[in-house]
């Protein structure tokens, strides 16, 4: 008799859970990293399919730092950084305890919505970074032109 009850009831709380999740995401990151995008909870009725790259970093680490000099700059205008805007989230926020562990920093996590779509754990250097952030992008339906492709 509760059983179906039951059901129903995590299903919902799982749907408010997440919408929670992604309006506090939006709320941390609009406050302390201007220039990088959050979706929000409005955004997310609106957008369900919304994509977004969420890069997990920690203070003092060195590659994160090198990412921010030699990627950050040109991320917002290339054509991946249109398709997922950047995220930016400390290692230990309470909003990846829905997400798998993350174990290094930088870890970029791509977000469809409210799922997790791909990861890319690390940052290869400027030389490779591009070609993996593609092949992570790609099962949330990013596509480029292989004549855009620097």
């Amino acid at each position: 008799m509760f059983q179906g009850f039951g059901l129903s009831f995590c299903r919902r709380a799982s749907r408010i859970a997440a919408v929670g999740l992604i309006g506090l995401f939006a709320a941390i990151f609009a406050s302390i990293c201007p220039g990088t995008t959050a979706l929000n909870a409005a955004e997310l009725g609106r957008a369900s399919d919304a994509v977004r790259l969420v890069m997990v970093e920690a203070p003092g680490c060195r590659f994160c730092a090198q990412w921010h000099a030699e990627i950050g700059p040109a991320y917002p205008d290339s054509p991946e950084g249109r398709f997922a805007p950047l995220v930016r989230v400390g290692r230990d926020a309470p909003e990846l305890k829905a997400l798998k562990r993350v174990t290094f920093t930088p870890t970029f996590i791509v977000m469809r919505g409210n799922s997790e779509a791909g990861r890319l754990a690390g940052y290869p250097g400027k030389d490779y970074f591009w070609d993996e952030l593609r092949e992570v992008l790609a099962p949330a339906g990013f596509a480029i032109e292989p004549s855009a492709i620097p």
